[in-house]
């Protein structure tokens, strides 16, 4: 009797589990894998691709219409080194990057040679197609000069995004009384 218990609340269970499957798609095969080989919205990876316009790789479906970013310069070594957060950005054509940029170094400037200085853009690549972006600056109605800053204050910049930008990767640089670095802008509509 006991035995039969078992078998029955087994099978029972089994059943179950089952019915459940099928609730979940199990009737339906997984979608095939897209590959784009040798198109620039695609890297190769064996005989895979990694798409660049999904969020898998590039951190976003759309881009914002407001971003932030935290520069915030730390004394590294005798040198003022720049910290970004994020590292890279998705906003959306004529959106809005918001710098905030906070000195823990000593003061910084000098006649010849601004505290910081963001420099525009560069394009890198672009997300759907292969075209390339021919535009004025990306960052616009700003400026990307800090003369100089006192140990301690913060700072506020606020860039317009061109309204034309092409939707793809972009690399601005850090530079000045500091050790140069260069992060990463990603343009995006919704689509």
């Amino acid at each position: 009797m006991r035995h039969e218990r078992f078998a029955t609340t087994l099978l029972l269970s089994v059943v179950a589990v089952l019915v459940g499957a099928t609730g979940c798609k199990a009737d339906k095969s997984a979608p095939t894998p897209k590959t784009n080989v040798g198109t620039t919205a695609g890297t190769s990876i064996g005989t895979q691709s990694i798409r660049l316009d999904t969020d898998t790789v590039s951190g976003c479906v759309s881009g914002a219409p407001l971003v932030k970013v935290l520069i915030e310069l730390k004394l590294s070594a005798d040198r003022c080194s720049p910290e970004v957060t994020p590292a890279s950005v998705c906003v959306a054509p004529a959106g809005v990057v918001r710098f905030r940029v906070h000195n823990r170094c000593g003061d910084l400037g000098k006649p010849d040679r601004p505290a910081l200085e963001i420099t525009q853009p560069a394009f890198k690549r672009a997300l759907f197609g292969t075209e390339t972006w021919a535009g004025g600056g990306l960052f616009q109605n700003c400026s990307l000069k800090v003369p100089q800053i006192a140990a301690g204050a913060s700072q506020i910049i606020l860039c317009d995004i061109a309204a034309d930008a092409l939707d793809g990767f972009y690399k601005y640089g850090l530079e000045g009384d500091i050790v140069p670095v260069d992060p990463d802008v990603e343009v995006r509509r919704g689509h």
